[in-house]
């Protein structure tokens, strides 16, 4: 029957179910639309942009479109590897500090701080070489066999949270489109030297990875079972909830651990885990004893390049 014979017509359900949903959204839009209005009138404007950062930190590790997780990754990063995961080769570095002079955090400090020159010049050489920096979790997701790993992949990871990490190395690594995993210790986010969730969460949304280096840094292997777990557990809880990150990946403090360490760390949820100067290569057989290359301080620049091959 044609559009102008003059027939009567039966209503359209679909169109009719449409109006309450377009109505709901337009509601929603305005109610946030409000609540955004009154936080940016608010004297507390720290907590409106604490909001829109943990959204678009969210928005980010739910985009595969971002370079985020899907859905379906996300599921896989909350898993063991499968029987037929895969070897990768990726070289995983390890940072601490990056400034022009060590930070007022101890003696050891000056033997962990890369100078920001010799990091500007590892950042040159990883451009002009045509690395690609990956993220742990997009690593674990090509052992998976979920995702595919670009050409020359290097994996940065910094460790201990130092603010730094947010004031130097972050904007460097933003200006060559570089991304990296940090680790951090939760009991002291927002300490004195140390990021914040503000910063934690701006540096998620543009497209680092925010990881557990335990609730308070002790020796894990010589702990108690019932502190052993509350440092896995509750850092990897507090961090996927300050910044909508899942926690996949553990870094154990000083790289030590034991087989007690490692069945704690499954258990707790991670899926893989890094040391410092021991432990295999990245690999599907031995996920939680992945051990790094130290990136130390003054290292000529012949010698960068020889851990990244």
């Amino acid at each position: 029957m044609t559009a102008g014979s003059g027939a009567a017509r039966h209503p359209d359900p679909r169109r009719n179910s449409r109006v309450p949903a377009v109505t709901i959204l337009l509601l929603v839009a305005v109610v946030v639309a409000g609540v955004g209005y009154l936080l940016s009138c608010s004297p507390d404007r720290g907590l409106a942009q604490g909001i829109s950062l943990g959204l678009k930190a969210a928005a980010f590790v739910e985009s595969a479109d971002g370079g985020g997780y899907s859905k379906a990754e996300s599921a896989a990063l909350a898993v063991p590897l499968p029987e037929d995961a895969v070897d990768v080769h990726v070289p995983v570095l390890m940072y601490h500090y990056v400034d022009e002079e060590p930070p007022p955090a101890g003696p050891y400090a000056d033997g962990l701080t890369v100078r920001t020159p010799d990091f500007i010049k590892e950042l040159d050489y990883l451009a002009a070489k045509g690395h690609h920096t990956v993220t742990l979790a997009e690593v674990y997701l090509a052992m998976a066999g979920v995702r595919e790993l670009p050409a020359k992949p290097v994996a940065l990871t910094f460790d201990d949270g130092g603010l730094d990490n947010y004031e130097v190395a972050f904007p460097l690594l933003e200006e060559y489109g570089f991304r990296a995993t940090f680790f951090v210790i939760t009991e002291r986010i927002g300490t004195e030297g140390q990021m914040d969730w503000d910063h934690l969460r701006e540096m998620v949304a543009a497209g680092m990875s925010v990881q557990s280096h335990t609730v308070s840094h002790p020796g894990l292997p010589g702990v108690s079972d019932a502190r052993l777990q509350s440092e896995l557990v509750e850092s990897r809880a507090v961090i996927a909830e300050g910044v909508g990150e899942p926690g996949y990946v553990l870094s154990y403090p000083s790289g030590a651990y034991d087989e007690r360490v490692i069945e704690a760390a499954k258990s707790a949820g991670y899926v893989m885990a890094v040391a410092t100067d021991h432990g295999v290569e990245v690999s599907p057989e031995a996920p939680f004893e992945i051990t790094r290359l130290r990136v130390q301080p003054f290292l000529p620049i012949d010698t960068f390049a020889r851990l990244v091959r």
